[in-house]
């Protein structure tokens, strides 16, 4: 990736729609990790409402939960936190609690507003600076967690207030987060951004760097990393829909019916492949926005074929019929391709011909 020509076609390009994708994409893996790692260690508010004796799980969660916040910002951060927080609760817990759903996305929110930049940490005083501002957080957040148990429950007396709320939590946040956070922001920052870098590689892109806009590409640091587009809709389509229905099996036992998960398999593809035999058929030039949408609902579709096998001839059948339509999209493609070049090359010998001739 030195030569400048292939730099000039992997210029970052700001989209709307790829924004909203890799948004939606941070905040489904925020609440992801949150959401996992709390089923196996607890989560922030385990501790507190179910009287964990557990030390390293408050610990744990909260680190991870800190440093991903850390990088992805104050707003991914939020909602992340929130609804990671709500969605283990109405998974594991009898009853909602919202006040820790809103401490744990004031958690995400406080430990952010500093945000991990590229290079910010070259500096020491910015190193710092973080440290100082994780601090800030952990008191902000342990007196929050004061006043909203001393208004949700008044016959706490104030010692335990103080001691198993307040400083229970001010003690986890100091030992695993303020220690620990600024070192790992260091160790990131180091590793993907003291030099500009694109990995550019066709297994994962699908097309030459010519057609770079095919791409989505994830940032670390100054390390971009870039995704065919429509794969990287149908990996986030397919990870939050896996997501959503493992929650709802956990919660409420739900499991959806063969047949309408077959009638998705039908017509979830469909926008896809319009978009993707359009294009090739030259009839249109397809967007990266709408690769990314399509490939997202294709995602879904590819999820639910798992819950078809009961009707798995029909399945089977279907997915013939949507390879063949591929094919001989491919085929017509490649035949217009050819026909377009040649009268390309005929528009062109005339003209050389004059030129000559003059």
């Amino acid at each position: 990736m030195n030569d400048n020509k292939d730099k000039n076609y992997l210029s970052p390009k700001y989209s709307l729609i790829r924004r909203f994708f890799l948004n939606l994409f941070i905040i489904t893996f925020l609440i992801m990790i949150y959401f996992y790692v709390s089923d196996y260690f607890g989560s922030i508010s385990t501790i507190f409402l179910k009287n964990s004796k557990f030390f390293v799980s408050i610990s744990f969660i909260l680190l991870i939960f800190v440093f991903f916040s850390i990088l992805a910002g104050p707003l991914p951060a939020t909602i992340a936190g929130f609804f990671g927080e709500l969605i283990y609760q109405f998974s594991f817990y009898e009853n909602i609690r919202l006040d820790w759903c809103i401490i744990v996305s004031l958690i995400g929110l406080t430990v952010s507003i500093y945000k991990y930049k590229p290079l910010k940490y070259k500096s020491w005083r910015k190193l710092f600076y973080t440290f100082i501002s994780l601090t800030i957080s952990a008191f902000i957040i342990s007196f929050l967690i004061i006043i909203f148990q001393a208004i949700l429950n008044p016959i706490i007396n104030l010692n335990s207030l103080l001691v198993d709320y307040g400083c229970k939590y001010l003690v986890h946040a100091l030992l695993s987060v303020v220690l620990i956070i600024p070192l790992l922001v260091l160790i990131y920052d180091r590793a993907l951004a003291n030099k500009e870098q694109h990995i550019y590689n066709l297994f994962l892109t699908h097309h030459p760097i010519y057609q770079s806009d095919h791409t989505f590409y994830l940032k670390f640091g100054r390390t971009y990393i870039y995704f065919c587009s429509r794969c990287s809709g149908v990996i986030i389509g397919g990870l939050i829909i896996i997501f959503i229905n493992d929650v709802l099996n956990r919660a409420i036992g739900f499991t959806i019916e063969p047949e309408i998960a077959v009638i998705l398999c039908i017509f979830l593809p469909i926008p896809g492949l319009i978009d993707w035999g359009t294009q090739r058929l030259l009839l249109r030039k397809s967007t990266t926005e709408s690769r990314l949408l399509t490939g997202f609902i294709i995602g879904i579709a590819l999820y639910y074929l798992s819950f078809t096998d009961k009707y798995i001839i029909y399945m089977f059948f279907l997915i013939i019929f949507y390879f063949s339509v591929v094919g001989i999209a491919l085929y017509i493609g490649q035949k217009r391709e050819l026909k377009k070049a040649e009268e390309e090359e005929e528009y062109k010998s005339p003209k050389l011909e004059e030129d000559q001739f003059e």
